[in-house]
Order: structure tokens, then sequence, then C-alpha cells
């Protein structure tokens, strides 16, 4: 039995954590559940697998949930919330899935504990991802992936002689304006971005995938997990988003990873790993007929993708530069404050503008991180 805090417990990934969780009520049990302002999602949650502790955004929701419960779980709220669940004593497993660099001092601190950590909060990985290595070697905790592409990778890399290895790629569905000429993109509104034709996400992600930014991500995310340096890691077109990845080897053949296009399969691969058992998602149809393309991304309509190639290539705080401008960029576009191609552009003059020095500690990333959104908020204030 798998004693689990779900951190991030009412967003997509959540959600489809606690469906593998009831797939499998003789394996996974919720010791702990952590939300932001969804309380009322919460609250049906926690009535529902009853965890021992609890936390949301505020003080307020906190005390409003206390009030609405029927029962008396640990209620905590805000950044100390989110390390109560991840440290909570009867958790061996936690599931980082808090959206944005928010989820990066939770992940860390459950990695230094010991825990098994399932992270689908790339940002964790991307901003720190040597100071999550240096948590998990510490505290003896266990990385895995949740993203479908890097869960990918991980079943095909396994046991595998790094020698052997020429290079990886990750697959993306190209997002909503996939065939869309430059100038429709440029002019594109939040209604049409959040229009993704494959996967049904969380806003902030979703205009990730619009802009192509969430691949840059995984793909600074792929380098780190794997110990891949940058000309290692390449990016594929696949609309259908049946192939999540794939690994070339130097005698020039590849493997692939297939699956549904469910988010619920990764996430039980990190649940039950090494084991596979059935789950909540059917197995693969092959008795269909269908086709499958390929296509390498347009750097020209895409160019946060390029961007994150750059940040890799600098290390240091340079992905964290990124990721905190993207993430003030991508709000003030959702808020009406920006236009799409403006959220390119942000991020671009952030990263010129904030000096890259080495990530040596949590701290210093955290304060690369506060720099640049201080620059970015700048220069969307400037544009408002």
């Amino acid at each position: 039995m798998r004693s689990l805090a779900l951190l991030g417990s009412t967003g997509s990934i959540g959600t489809s954590t606690l469906d593998v969780v009831l797939a499998h009520p003789e394996r996974l049990s919720v010791v702990a559940l952590a939300a932001g302002r969804n309380r009322d999602l919460l609250k049906a949650q926690c009535e529902a697998f009853r965890p021992r502790c609890v936390s949301v955004g505020t003080r307020e929701d906190a005390h409003w949930l206390r009030s609405v419960l029927p029962y008396q779980p640990d209620l905590h709220w805000g950044a100390e919330g989110l390390l109560a669940c991840a440290l909570h004593a009867d958790a061996d497993t936690v599931v980082a899935a808090v959206v944005g660099s928010a989820g990066l001092a939770s992940t860390e601190a459950a990695l230094r504990a010991g825990r098994r950590v399932c992270v689908a909060n790339k940002e964790s990985l991307v901003v720190g991802g040597a100071l999550m290595h240096e948590a998990a070697l510490a505290g003896g905790g266990e990385l895995l992936p949740v993203d479908s592409e890097h869960a990918a990778l991980h079943q095909l890399l396994a046991d595998r002689d790094p020698a052997t290895i020429r290079e990886v790629r990750i697959t993306a569905s190209g997002g909503p304006f996939r065939d869309w000429p430059l100038a429709r993109i440029q002019e594109a509104t939040v209604a049409q971005a959040l229009n993704h034709p494959t996967w049904k996400m969380g806003p902030k992600i979703t205009i990730d995938s619009a802009t192509l930014m969430n691949k840059g991500l995984e793909v600074i995310e792929a380098s780190v997990l794997f110990g891949l340096h940058a000309d290692q890691v390449a990016v594929t077109v696949h609309p259908q988003s049946q192939v999540h990845a794939m690994v070339g080897f130097h005698d020039g053949s590849y493997q692939l990873q297939v699956c549904a296009n469910d988010m619920k399969v990764p996430i039980q691969y990190c649940l039950l790993y090494p084991e596979k058992q059935p789950g909540p998602v059917a197995p693969y149809a092959w008795d269909g007929a269908r086709a499958w393309t390929f296509e390498p991304p347009d750097l020209d309509r895409f160019p946060c993708l390029g961007l994150a190639f750059e940040a890799l290539r600098a290390g240091g705080t340079a992905p964290a530069l990124l990721n905190a401008a993207n993430e003030v960029a991508v709000a003030a576009f959702l808020q009406g404050r920006l236009r799409f191609w403006d959220i390119q552009a942000c991020n671009r003059e952030t990263l010129a503008r904030i000096p890259v020095v080495p990530a040596g500690s949590l701290e210093e990333v955290l304060g690369a991180d506060g720099a640049a959104r201080r620059h970015a908020e700048g220069w969307v204030q400037a544009r408002t």
C-alpha cells in the first residue's frame, strides 16, 4: 500500500491521480491533499478520500473548510501547508502537481525527506533540477516523472548504457496553432489559445502548449532527468499524440513508446512503478485504421521553443529566468494585459537582460526567479 500526499489535487493532474487511486484501492490511499482556491472541489475530495492532512490557499479558505467538512483533518494553508502535506509522517509518496515555481520548495523537501516524488510540476526540474537531484541523493528520495513524454523516456531508457544513446525525441501535438500562419498566430485571442485540440489541461499549461513553451520546458526537464546535453534532445510534432517519446541509438535504430493520450497512464506508471497493472485506461486499440504524422517544429512561428534551448545551453539560472518570465507573461495574457505574441517577446527580453549565474543553492535559484518576475512585470506594465 502506497500512501499519497497529493499537491495540487484540484487540477487536471490531481483529479486524474484520484481516478487512479479509485482504480487501485488495495494499493493506493490518500493521506494528504493540498489545493489552491477551488475549495468546493477540495471539499468534495476530502469527503470522498478522508485525508488526514489538508491544505488550501488562504487562512480564510481553511476556516471555511473546517466549518463545512463532516470530520476534522489537520488544516493548513499557503506555502506552509504545501510543506505540511508533503512531509506528513504517513505519506511515502508525493505527487507534485502544483503549477509553477510555487511547488519548488515542497518538491525539494519531499525528496530530502526520502519520499518517492512523482513530479508533474515540471518547473521544479526546470528551475532547480540539479538541486532536486542533490536533495534526492541526500535524503534517499526517488524522482519519477509524470509528464507523458518523460514517463515514456523513463521506460525507454531503463537499464540502457548511456553510451549507446544518440538522441531522444519528445513529441508535441503542435497545439491549436500548428497550421496557422505567423500573422494569424501573432493576433491569437485567449479563447483561441485555450482551445487545445488534444489535451484538457489547466489554463497556464494550455497557453504554454499554444506557444510551445511547454515543450521547451520539457526539453530542459528531459536534460535534467536523464543527464542529456542540449544536442541530444529534440522535438517532433506529432498531432495525434499517440507516440510520446522516441530514443535513437548510434546504430540508426529507434524505439518508440505508445499509449493512449490520457494522463492517467503515466500517473499510474509512477505510482505503481516498477509494476504495470490494469488501470482506469483501456489498452491501446490496434484493431482500427489510423494514420500518424510527424513533422519538425517551426521555430519562427513558435520561438519560445528556441528560447528554451538557449536557456538549456546557457545553464545556471537561465532556465529559472525563462520560466519566471513566462509565468508572468502568460498570466498577463490571460488577464488581457498582453497580446499573444508579446509572451515570447517578454521571455526573450528577460532572458537577455537578467545576468545568468550558477544555480548553486535554492536561495540563488529563487533569487533569480524573483529578479526575472520583477523585470517581466515591469515590461508588461510598460505595455499596458
